[in-house]
C-alpha cells in the first residue's frame, strides 16, 4: 500500500505536536458527547469505554490503527537521520508541499537504504563481549 500525501502530513504534524504514543484506549464522555482518548486505566474508570488497538493487528506510534508510514521502510529509515528539533521544519514543509515532499524523502530514504551493505553485522555494542551461549563465559567455571 503507498503513502498518501495528506497520511505523510497527518504523520509528521502528529509526531512534530510530541502526540505520541498513541493511547490505545477511549471513553465516552457525555458532556462532550464525544469519544476522549485515554490511557487504560482512566478509561476503564468510566461506564462506556473501549479499546481502540486490536490484537494481532499492526499497529502505528503516531497513527495508530494506520500503518502505512510507519510500514514504509525507504521513509522511516529517511526519519532516522532527523534529529528531535527538525520535526518543526519537516512540518512546515510538509502543510506547504505534501506531495513534493513524500516524493524527495522516500527517495533520500530509498538511496539511504541502498547504501547499506546487507552483510554489514554491527559490532561494539553493549553486549559485544558477552559469550553466545551460557556455561560458556569466563565465570561459568568458578566455584561457588
Amino acid at each position: 500500500m503507498t503513502v498518501a500525501p495528506h497520511m505523510l502530513r497527518r504523520y509528521i504534524v502528529d509526531r512534530a505536536s510530541g502526540r505520541m504514543p498513541r493511547s490505545e484506549w477511549t471513553y465516552y464522555a457525555p458532556e462532550a458527547a464525544a469519544w476522549i482518548r485515554a490511557d487504560e486505566r482512566t478509561a476503564r474508570r468510566h461506564e462506556h469505554h473501549r479499546r481502540v488497538r486490536i490484537d494481532g493487528l499492526a499497529w502505528c506510534d503516531v497513527l495508530g490503527h494506520r500503518t502505512v508510514v510507519a510500514d514504509d521502510a525507504a521513509l522511516q529509515a529517511y526519519f532516522l537521520t532527523i534529529t528531535p528539533d527538525d520535526w518543526q521544519r519537516l512540518a512546515i514543509d510538509v502543510s506547504e508541499h505534501p506531495t513534493r515532499c513524500l516524493r524527495e524523502w522516500r527517495a533520500a530514504g530509498a538511496l539511504i537504504l541502498a547504501t547499506v551493505d546487507p552483510e554489514t553485522e554491527a559490532s561494539g555494542g553493549p553486549l559485544s563481549d558477552w559469550p553466545t551461549s551460557r556455561g560458556t563465559g569466563p565465570r561459568s567455571l568458578l566455584t561457588r
